[in-house]
């Protein structure tokens, strides 16, 4: 990455805003916008420091609502990366925010100059979002998840703002209303009234009721830390300025007074900075400087991650048909004690008394070395699961809970199925949705119940995730629990004709029924379906649908399911 790079955003960002009023080049909007989000998203990963600077100052050249949109993409970056996003959803959060002020660049300008706007414009304002969504759906299908949070997205900034609670459910809207909420108190006006990141966060921090958009601000203020890169700072009598503090607690600061040359300075102290948005024609604080090596820290890999690769590689080297003894679990497990203790917990369901184990030793004595394997992988399961990031995390975790839960009560009678084993492809399946779907994955259920299906809806079908490729699925399930018989059963409920299921493809089958089911009591299965429903219950001890279902109204669902 380079300086020209950080310059071309701007440039790049102005041009996709004046493609709306080249009708002939409508076309090139979605290309353009993907590629554009996709470099915010890599130019911040390079240097973090460079794009937080563009939120100090603004570049005159390019006009009110060029800036505007540079710094609620630059908001949306740091917002990704403070929640540890990957890739594909922070892009699509970014082009969210790149589609923003796609068809009203002209009256944003009006607006932010206090000029009137003409009716003709007000009309245009008010539709914005669903004429940006109009634009975008001339490209095709793969356009409609930035459609949808479009469309969103004024209810989401008013909910946001409103002392009485509205319940808002979609994190990646929220997070983009976050950021145009934002963007819009800092970005720099001649008429004044823009305020300081910092008290614009304070501000909604404390105005908004939405504790996701709470949360998302605290991450946000723990990543920047108290700092705005390119801040100006009064110090012994001198303009400086800040930008950045070393691993070792050093302010490092230039003086960019002098056109010749920069004069960099280093100490500790505490810092009075006026990190308002202001004017910048300096090039070299708007794009040189932060590709200096003198700022450019190596970052640590998150724990979170470091974490979750040595979980998979567990999850990879456990079996759960071979023998294991207390010495060969305890020098697997042993370097990760929250997992003990975790296991300690998952123990209880295997004594009347419902006690956790003392220690490793106990727990495995209590479950037995037989079934040890599955509950560890489980265990372990559970714990990357807790580690992901993705603005839905909230309603996909309550989800796979509830679904184990199921699990769990269908084979409540059935002592030669041990239920964890069971589950065990079901969590591998999440996180491959989580990991490959992550954009994909909604609130709503696209389950369809027609006679004509031949082969059973997927289970990303409960998830949100219409349509999905089989091939890589099966390879990173095999790949990971490919020796747990369960995995091939779940695969085999969604590749295998209805007339051809076995009874264990079946159980899969009914698993995705129920919990359909469970939300949507009133839910009406087709004739095959209700079959399957029959061959489940039948073969797992089940006396019939009525006793089942009486005994799932007891269980103790989650929320938001």
């Amino acid at each position: 990455m380079t300086p020209r790079e950080l310059a071309r955003l701007f440039d790049s960002t102005h041009q996709l805003l004046k493609l709306y009023h080249q009708k002939q080049k409508w076309s090139q909007i979605f290309p353009l916008l993907s590629n554009l989000a996709e470099r915010y998203y890599l130019l911040y990963q390079a240097c973090p420091k460079g794009m937080q600077a563009q939120l100090s100052l603004y570049v005159p050249n390019h006009g009110y609502t060029t800036n505007l949109v540079v710094n609620q993409c630059v908001v949306a970056c740091i917002l990704c990366r403070s929640l540890n996003y990957n890739q594909a959803i922070s892009e699509q959060i970014i082009s969210c925010c790149l589609a923003n002020y796609l068809c009203v660049q002209s009256q944003s300008n009006k607006l932010a100059a206090g000029q009137t706007l003409t009716a003709q414009d007000k009309k245009l304002w008010q539709c914005r979002h669903q004429l940006a969504a109009k634009l975008l759906k001339d490209s095709g299908p793969h356009t409609l998840s930035i459609q949808h949070l479009l469309a969103r997205l004024n209810k989401y900034k008013q909910a946001l703002l409103s002392a009485p609670k509205i319940m808002i459910y979609d994190g990646a809207t929220t997070l983009v209303a976050l950021a145009n909420i934002i963007a819009m108190n800092t970005t720099y006006r001649e008429s004044g009234g823009h305020i300081s990141v910092h008290k614009a966060l304070a501000d909604i921090y404390l105005r908004t009721p939405n504790e996701f958009a709470q949360n998302a601000i605290k991450a946000l203020i723990a990543h920047i830390g108290p700092y705005i890169p390119a801040s100006e700072v009064k110090y012994a009598e001198q303009v400086l300025i800040y930008l950045a503090t070393d691993e070792h607690g050093r302010h490092i600061l230039v003086d960019a007074s002098r056109p010749e040359k920069i004069r960099w300075h280093r100490f500790k102290a505490s810092l009075t900075i006026f990190d308002k948005q202001r004017h910048c024609k300096d090039s070299r604080l708007l794009y040189t400087v932060w590709f200096s090596e003198n700022i450019n820290f190596a970052e640590p890999q998150p724990i979170n991650q470091q974490r979750r690769q040595h979980y998979l590689e567990l999850i990879s080297t456990l079996k759960v048909s071979q023998e294991y003894s207390f010495r060969g679990l305890n020098k697997l497990l042993s370097p990760y004690p929250e997992l003990i203790t975790q296991l300690t917990v998952a123990s209880k369901p295997y004594n009347k008394e419902q006690q956790r184990a003392k220690d490793l030793r106990h727990c495995l004595s209590m479950v037995g070395y037989d079934n040890a394997p599955a509950i560890i992988q489980k265990v372990l399961f559970q714990r990357l699961v807790a580690t992901t990031s993705h603005p839905l995390f909230q309603h996909i975790s309550k989800r796979l809970e509830n679904m184990v839960r199921i699990i769990q009560a269908l084979f409540k009678h059935n002592d030669s199925i041990q239920f964890e084993q069971v589950t065990l492809p079901l969590y591998a399946y999440v996180l491959y949705l989580c990991e490959h779907q992550a954009t994909c994955i909604s609130r709503k259920t696209v389950f369809e119940q027609a006679e004509e299906q031949v082969i059973s809806p997927p289970l990303a079908c409960l998830f949100g995730v219409s349509h999905l490729n089989q091939e890589p699925l099966t390879a990173y399930l095999n790949q990971l629990i490919g020796d747990n018989s369960w995995t091939q059963h779940l695969l085999g409920s969604e590749q295998h004709k209805k007339q051809t299921l076995d009874i264990n493809e079946k159980h899969w089958v009914a698993i995705k029924l129920f919990t359909y089911y469970v939300f949507q009591p009133k839910a009406l299965f087709s004739s095959w379906q209700e079959q399957i429903i029959f061959d489940s219950l039948s073969a797992a001890g089940w006396q019939s649908k009525a006793d089942f279902y009486a005994y799932l109204k007891n269980c103790e669902f989650a929320d938001n399911f």
